[in-house]
């Protein structure tokens, strides 16, 4: 939204003081104009590291290192606005002839330094490199976890040298490959498992509100249980349709 606001300015400026709008003011100010870029650029990133953190596969483990591979790089932009640039924000950055390009890096050196904060508030830091087993067991960088008791590290022991499972390793996605692990190191497994069912998004809960809209549409607005309907939306099991009309009889001629 704000970067259509912006693109669409110079039209916004016209309407605005054709209706006698105080607000067109603002836009005819190059230094009013140049925050509004700005706001649309942080938020150009926000988006995107919003969007990279959705998806079904998505755990703590990697929403953690999105996060602080974000707050890395606002620590970055906070440096080189120390010096005058602006390359991180394009929009922004073609106003630098046109305003005070030292007053405008204070105002967004400012907005950073908040929106870092609200960061370290929001997401406090998690150590995760106690779990780096969790991701790659076998890995000579995953060590011990400090909380690890003394039977997961004898089942980690034994499975690091478990050749069947090293080879279903690069073929099997995380969670599958923790599932068939749990037959002969169960307890291990159910730690592994319990860190990646953490839900570290509201993503599912989002697609299950898309998926309520398009089932209970108007046309279907006496439908009472969508328990049902919202189970095979839901499901990532793709539902065997042929194998479901078998079982029912067509409608005959009489």
């Amino acid at each position: 939204m704000l970067a259509r606001v912006y693109e669409l300015r110079e039209e916004l400026k016209m309407f605005l003081t054709d209706e006698r709008w105080d607000d067109a003011k603002l836009l005819a100010s190059d230094e009013w104009c140049a925050r509004l870029a700005y706001l649309a650029g942080i938020f150009q990133h926000l988006n995107e590291l919003n969007i990279r953190m959705q998806g079904r596969n998505e755990n703590l483990l990697t929403s953690t290192d999105k996060i602080n591979g974000f707050r890395s790089k606002v620590q970055l932009w906070q440096q080189h606005l120390e010096s005058g640039n602006l390359g991180m924000f394009p929009l922004t950055q073609k106003w630098q002839d046109d305003v005070n390009t030292a007053a405008l890096c204070e105002i967004i050196g400012k907005h950073l330094k908040t929106l870092e904060e609200k960061l370290s508030f929001y997401f406090p830091s998690t150590v995760t490199e106690s779990l780096d087993w969790v991701r790659d067991p076998y890995s000579s960088a995953a060590v011990f976890g400090k909380d690890m008791t003394l039977q997961e590290q004898e089942e980690l022991t034994e499975l690091r040298q478990d050749r069947g499972l090293k080879l279903s390793f690069a073929d099997l996605p995380l969670d599958s490959f923790w599932l068939a692990a749990a037959k002969e190191f169960p307890i291990l497994a159910n730690r592994a498992i319990s860190t990646l069912l953490t839900f570290s998004a509201t993503y599912l809960c989002e697609l299950s509100f898309s998926s309520m809209t398009a089932i209970k549409t108007k046309n279907r607005e006496r439908l009472r249980a969508v328990e049902e309907e919202l189970c095979v939306c839901l499901s990532s099991i793709p539902a065997r349709i042929s194998a479901l009309c078998s079982s029912k009889q067509a409608q005959v001629s009489h």
